[in-house]
């Protein structure tokens, strides 16, 4: 039976006291990927490298931002190497629906890969949109690999936003 050694206080303390950065929420789970790639990539007479972890990612949703501005509300997805005609845009009771496809491209007679980060595959993104939108007048444009969706805000919301003022003691 093995011996359990004590835990002394400066341990936990240490391990505590590990700084957090918060600027990208999803960098642990990258590094795990990064690790899980070198580990598969340094594997000898290895046939797929990271195309397995690869598979995880192949249909992943665009990341999008939602800003509201004065008069309308801004949504942008970032849709790299994807054109207007592979992406649909649909609103339905309140939710907006960004789908689309990335199309893999055709391998050249006498080329083959070493290796390929590239996604494809098809994603479909719900989001909900807040109260108060002109519905008719919604438009969007693409441009350098960033979908831009205008979401304009209805003559009665824009009417009923107040800014309210904060009191201090």
């Amino acid at each position: 039976m093995a011996e359990k050694k004590p835990t002394s206080s400066k341990a936990i303390s240490r391990s505590t006291n590990v700084p957090v950065r918060t600027s990208n929420m999803w960098e642990p789970l990258s590094r795990i990927r990064d690790e899980f790639d070198r580990m598969f990539d340094e594997t000898p007479n290895n046939t797929f490298g990271s195309r397995l972890m690869q598979k995880f990612y192949e249909t992943a949703d665009p990341v999008v931002e939602l800003r509201d501005k004065k008069d309308e509300y801004e949504l942008v997805a970032e849709v790299p190497g994807m054109s207007s005609e592979d992406i649909e845009i649909k609103l339905s009771e309140g939710m907006l629906r960004l789908s689309g496809e990335k199309s893999e491209s055709h391998e050249e007679e006498g080329e083959s890969f070493m290796f390929s980060e590239r996604h494809y595959g098809s994603f479909e993104r719900a989001i909900k949109l807040p109260n108060g939108i002109d519905h008719e007048k919604i438009s969007a444009d693409a441009k350098d690999g960033l979908l831009t969706i205008h979401i304009p805000k209805s003559a009665e919301a824009r009417q009923k936003e107040r800014k309210i003022p904060i009191q201090t003691n």
